[in-house]
């Protein structure tokens, strides 16, 4: 039983590392997705909202759209109070 835990997480980083290299190998990624993107973090994504922002100064016309899933996915997990 404990070798089947195991080879399934072998199994799954194995599958997400085939994934990861599909997806930037064939330039697939959004290059403005910053969550769960190697060598992105939230500097970066404070920057691209610095500059957005710059832009709304400069008298440009912008749209910014951010996302938390996390309230859905309690739900959908039941894990919401």
């Amino acid at each position: 039983m404990y070798l089947l835990n195991t080879g399934g997480k072998v199994l799954e980083r194995v599958l997400i590392n085939r994934i990861n290299h599909h997806i930037y190998s064939h330039d697939l990624m959004n290059t403005n997705q910053y969550g769960f993107t190697p060598q992105k973090s939230i500097i970066d994504a404070a920057m691209a909202v610095k500059d957005f922002v710059e832009g709304l100064v400069a008298g440009e016309l912008r749209l910014l759209v951010s996302l938390d899933v996390k309230a859905p996915l309690m739900v959908l997990g039941g894990l919401a109070s």
